[in-house]
């Protein structure tokens, strides 16, 4: 690989970062509905899969239920059963 191809997979990698820790951060953090919830996961699915092209299969399995995963845990926060699932 040549300095500007690993410049650009570097960017790349930091971009997809960047998208899946804003969207756990508005998934844990912010007043959303279920439907909503989803709404901001498909954003981020089509933000990642334009950086990355065919690694739908890789979002479905690592990223998606690590997006759903916050998303249920909030729920069980706002609901007080949080402690009791544990």
């Amino acid at each position: 690989m040549d300095p500007t191809e690993l410049q650009e997979e570097q960017y790349r990698i930091d971009r997809v970062r960047r998208v899946a820790d804003v969207t756990l951060y508005l998934l844990d953090r912010t007043p959303l509905s279920r439907s909503d919830s989803l709404d901001v996961i498909e954003h981020a699915r089509r933000e990642i899969l334009r950086l990355c092209p065919g690694k739908e299969e890789v979002f479905d399995l690592v990223l998606r239920p690590r997006f759903l995963r916050a998303v249920n845990e909030r729920a069980l926060r706002e609901w007080g059963l949080k402690d009791s699932v544990n």
